[in-house]
């Protein structure tokens, strides 16, 4: 069940990157983008906690969960926000790599504080995903997506956030539940963009995005597909090992490709082929084994 739920996780975090990318384009617009579509995801995650415990509230919240929940929050934010400021400077081709290696660097928090271990095989199959996810994200000649060593800096942050934030995560959901958790967390991410509106004096793009409903909604079904990722995610670490949780989250590369293929008439070339099919090999060993 696990694998099902991360493979939704991948396929919502492929079209909501698809989208942000999109809105990126407009100056000025990241911290609007993540107050309006964390705002969106916290509400609905609100609901559905409602409409599953007929409460707002989750009992006996331990110190523990609170103190994951601090740093589940505060790396998100920070994660979420350096990637839009990477985003804006390199083209997203050019930093999945980067984003891939989390799947290896995300095996120590977990074995130190979860005491969690992938299998020697389920480690392999991590590697593989690894080497496909760099490989389909190879760029083609004649591709001016260089990267740029202030937005290389910006994306180091968000991966150093991302590597410890899932641990985090997983420790919030022991202490509480998936949906609670993630409505606290989404909820709170808002809050932090939203001070971050106000710190950099962005309050005039705020109006402009209330004020432009096609512009609006966009953002709110970026909202919508963050509430199908986090949440088919953070189900799935109920069960399954964070490890390999987040590696089979990162077969997100094969959802763009065919994404591209149906929607933008992208080309099926050999490396696209030998980096999927390597993909589902390391995702194949990893939930098997």
């Amino acid at each position: 069940m696990w694998v099902l739920l991360s493979l939704c996780g991948a396929l919502g975090q492929a079209v909501s990157m698809a989208l942000k990318k999109k809105l990126l384009q407009v100056p000025r617009i990241n911290n609007v983008i993540g107050f309006v579509s964390f705002l969106v995801a916290g509400i609905i995650f609100a609901f559905i906690q409602f409409s599953v415990e007929g409460s707002f509230w989750h009992p006996d919240l331990s110190l523990r969960f609170w103190y994951a929940m601090f740093w589940y929050a505060g790396l998100n934010v920070l994660a979420v926000y350096f990637m839009y400021k990477a985003l804006d400077l390199m083209n997203f081709s050019v930093l999945t790599p980067f984003m891939a290696l989390t799947s290896l660097s995300m095996i120590i928090p977990p074995a130190i504080l979860l005491n969690e271990f992938p299998s020697g095989i389920a480690l392999v199959g991590i590697i593989i995903v690894v080497i496909g996810s760099i490989i389909i994200s190879k760029k083609k000649k004649g591709d001016n997506g260089k990267p740029t060593i202030r937005g290389i800096k910006y994306f180091l942050v968000t991966i150093g956030c991302y590597t410890i934030a899932p641990t985090a995560t997983k420790i919030s959901i022991a202490e509480s539940s998936p949906i609670f958790s993630s409505m606290v967390v989404h909820l709170l991410i808002s809050l932090g963009f939203l001070l971050m509106i106000f710190l950099f004096r962005e309050k005039n793009m705020l109006r402009r995005v209330i004020a432009d409903s096609k512009l609006l909604f966009i953002i709110v079904l970026a909202g919508v597909l963050i509430v199908m990722e986090n949440g088919c995610i953070n189900i799935a670490l109920k069960t399954g090992l964070v490890a390999n949780v987040f590696a089979i989250k990162r077969v997100m590369p094969i959802f763009g490709l065919i994404i591209g293929l149906i929607f933008f008439k992208e080309r099926l070339t050999r490396r696209i082929v030998l980096s999927a099919i390597l993909m589902i090999i390391g995702a194949v060993l990893i939930t098997l084994f």
